[in-house]
């Protein structure tokens, strides 16, 4: 799932160029690094790459071989794993589908296969639809979390929705609260059946347009997949995932894996009476008096923002939207 616009990476990431194309301090970009560590198991050409239209020159142009599905509009992750489920089932009814999103980091390669591997091989032989979940590092306030029961797999008990401090500190106490990393594996019949019985409306709107996507999109409903089938469903399990793995989400959780640096683009930064600050630059950065800035420019634009507040970034890009839409 490559779709998105990654707003939280603005002004590095924009609708034109979001930050699964970006290879930040990486030798590849977030998109590259996905299919690459994917490949042991799914040969390029079978990866297939949901993304919009305005997107797909650039899956292209960095995933020569995959197969592309693109959505004329965005809507939400529910509409693109259903027409990707149907368009394998045309291929293999059975066909065993990886669902990931193309912007996540993982540092335990191995370790991500050997349990990838494993749900596979579940999905294969099991009418289940299989939640990669990820072993929880730290008591983690921006990710969503499913519960999950005894065993591994694991009867998947319920999603909770991105919690308080206080709330994030109990589900890492617990031992069954894992990070939702929206990972999942099925069989394609497995995940269209479980949409005809619990969100039913997703094939009534395609089928109304023929079947065809460019004409059902805008009509299928705008919603997640947790949300139309996930948080429904009877016959989920869900893997324990212990690899290394982060979102990538914002330039916080950037800045925390890039710990020793204080810049992520490779910039000179000099710094006087001055602590805390990340930069992302193409030239110098002199830094007096100043303390926990992000500084982030680009061609267009140059952002400073405290670091406290990057989480509000989405509401600044809506702001400078209304007033210049070219630089978002």
């Amino acid at each position: 799932m490559a779709g998105g616009s990654g707003t939280r990476f603005w002004p590095r990431s924009t609708q034109a160029n979001p930050k699964q194309f970006h290879s930040f301090f990486f030798n590849h970009s977030l998109i590259e690094m996905t299919s690459r560590r994917l490949g042991s198991l799914i040969p390029i050409e079978s990866q297939w790459v949901v993304t919009t239209a305005a997107l797909e020159p650039k899956v292209r142009a960095q995933l020569p071989g995959v197969r592309v599905l693109a959505e004329p509009m965005g809507r939400n992750t529910a509409p693109c794993v259903f027409w990707a489920a149907l368009e394998a089932s045309k291929m293999d009814p059975e066909a065993v589908m990886v669902v990931i999103p193309s912007d996540q980091t993982i540092r335990d390669e191995p370790a991500f296969e050997r349990t990838l591997a494993r749900a596979m091989d579940w999905a294969r032989t099991h009418d289940d639809l299989v939640v990669l979940g990820i072993q929880p590092t730290r008591p983690e306030t921006g990710f969503g979390y499913v519960e999950a029961g005894a065993g591994d797999p694991a009867p998947l008990v319920k999603f909770r929705e991105k919690p308080d401090l206080e709330t994030a500190q109990k589900f890492l106490a617990s031992g069954n609260m894992l990070w939702n990393a929206g990972m999942f594996v099925w069989r394609a019949s497995v995940i269209l059946k479980a949409f005809d019985q619990v969100f039913p409306e997703m094939r009534r709107a395609w089928n109304q347009h023929g079947g065809n996507a460019v004409d059902a999109y805008a009509h299928v409903p705008a919603i997640s997949i947790d949300y139309a089938v996930m948080e429904k469903t009877k016959n989920a399990v869900v893997f324990r995932l212990d690899c290394g793995w982060d979102d990538l989400g914002s330039w916080r959780a950037l800045e925390e894996m890039a710990r020793d640096r204080a810049s992520t683009s490779g910039a000179e930064v000099f710094l006087y009476e001055s602590s805390g600050c990340f930069v992302d630059a193409g030239k110098p950065v002199a830094l007096l008096g100043v303390d926990d800035l992000l500084i982030v420019e680009t061609k267009d634009i140059l952002l400073v923002a405290r670091k406290d507040q990057a989480e509000d970034l989405k509401k600044l890009v809506e702001a400078v939207r209304a007033r210049r839409p070219d630089l978002v």
